[in-house]
């Protein structure tokens, strides 16, 4: 079934909307909308399909409430791809991720800066009080939808890092293997839920009440010493963290 096979049978009992909404996800189902892509406009349905505006605008909110589509003020409604699910089991950087999940990981750097390590960064890094640090802020996306925006610090040790290199291979722990020889052996992260901030939520394309997973993570080079610390912050509608749990 494509879009220009629907059909509103208003002597059905079947409410207009629910016929509505229950086909537009069939054409999701059989790949005829694929994530990402914009439904027609609430105006151009309600007109090709005789319907009114009110009647198109819930089917609307009901695809949204089911987590087919999303709504994005002043641009339209958009249909979601599935939520992307990462097993804790192992450290693993975005791109390889990305990777294992079949999906293109990319990366934009926001800014790349010299800044004073602040008190969690300093304590995270096992750095004196006033130490110099690099942050690299940069827009993660997967299969060209933004999905994190990631802040590593790195000890003064690594501020050196080539950029050049970090946007060719497009990997932190690539570039920092190659230019430093270093290699993750095992991190500590933790995990929550918080409301995005206004800067947060322009930069990855979602409105203010859509949450965020809010990552932090130590990451330990073969020495036990730490030589990365990384804020996160992504989406709460794209992305899942599970746990692969194992009896003793």
């Amino acid at each position: 079934m494509r879009l220009s096979e629907i059909r509103i049978d208003k002597a059905l009992p079947t409410p207009a909307y629910l016929q509505l909404k229950d086909q537009l996800v069939r054409a999701i189902e059989l790949g005829h909308m694929s994530p990402g892509s914009a439904l027609p406009s609430e105006r151009g349905l309600a007109i090709g399909l005789g319907l009114s505006r009110m009647t198109v605008r819930r089917a609307f909110e009901e695809l949204s409430k089911a987590g087919r589509v999303e709504q994005r003020q002043g641009s339209g409604t958009y249909v979601k791809g599935q939520p992307l699910e990462q097993i804790i089991d192992r450290v693993l950087g975005f791109t390889e991720e990305a990777r294992n999940l079949g999906l293109k990981a990319g990366a934009r750097i926001v800014r790349v800066e010299r800044v004073v390590a602040d008190e969690p960064t300093s304590a995270a890094l096992e750095l004196q009080p006033g130490a110099m640090v690099l942050r690299v802020t940069r827009l993660r996306t997967a299969d060209g939808e933004p999905l994190a925006l990631q802040e590593a610090h790195l000890p003064t040790q690594l501020i050196t890092l080539s950029t050049t290199e970090l946007e060719r291979t497009g990997s932190l722990y690539r570039t920092l293997e190659l230019q430093f020889g270093i290699r993750p052996v095992r991190a500590r992260q933790t995990i929550g839920a918080r409301p995005p901030t206004r800067s947060e939520a322009a930069t990855l394309g979602i409105g203010q009440g859509v949450p965020v997973l809010a990552l932090e993570r130590t990451t330990y080079g073969a020495d036990e010493r730490p030589f990365e610390y990384v804020r996160s912050a992504y989406r709460g509608d794209r992305y899942r963290m599970a746990l692969d749990l194992r009896a003793q």
